[in-house]
């Protein structure tokens, strides 16, 4: 099912798609647990009309994948988490493995990883219309504007 703006089968099906992703997107923040040493509870489970699908998202064995920190959809209904690859807040060192992971909606299968060497705590995702994908680092005090395939446009602040 196509995601972009211009798809033939209409708004309707686009916002069905979308909000199936963002679906998908909350079910996985409620995973990130089972992708880390603690077990999940029916705490993490979201509330209203989603449901928690076993599996998904899939990280490859060995990669430390959480805390989980935001999710965001770009326009082809991909899953975009950052996340702090084991890390905790008051990092003060730039996380070497790669800390931006980009999911397939359907099967939570990992599409690309990307963001290694240039975040301490990518805190915040956004994807804006114009599919550049914007993150905030809560321990640089800075913004990233980067490319959908993670490559940096820009950064905005200044590491205290």
């Amino acid at each position: 099912m196509s995601l972009l703006r211009d798809d033939p089968a209409g708004p309707e099906a686009h916002r069905a798609a979308r909000r199936r992703a963002v679906g998908l997107a909350l079910a996985a923040v409620a995973l990130a647990g089972a992708c880390t040493s603690r077990r999940p509870t029916a705490d993490d489970a979201p509330t209203g009309p989603y449901e928690v699908v076993d599996g998904w998202p899939r990280a490859p064995d060995g990669m430390v994948f959480g805390p989980t920190l935001d999710v965001a959809v770009d326009a082809r209904g991909r899953v975009l988490v950052s996340h702090a690859a084991g890390r905790t807040s008051g990092n003060d060192a730039l996380i070497p493995e790669p800390t931006i992971l980009v999911f397939e909606p359907e099967t939570g299968d990992l599409l690309d990883a990307w963001g290694e060497g240039l975040f301490m705590y990518p805190h915040g995702i956004e994807v804006d219309r114009d599919n550049f994908v914007w993150v905030t680092d809560s321990e640089q005090n800075r913004v990233f504007k980067l490319t959908a395939q993670g490559e940096l446009v820009m950064s905005l602040g200044e590491t205290p």
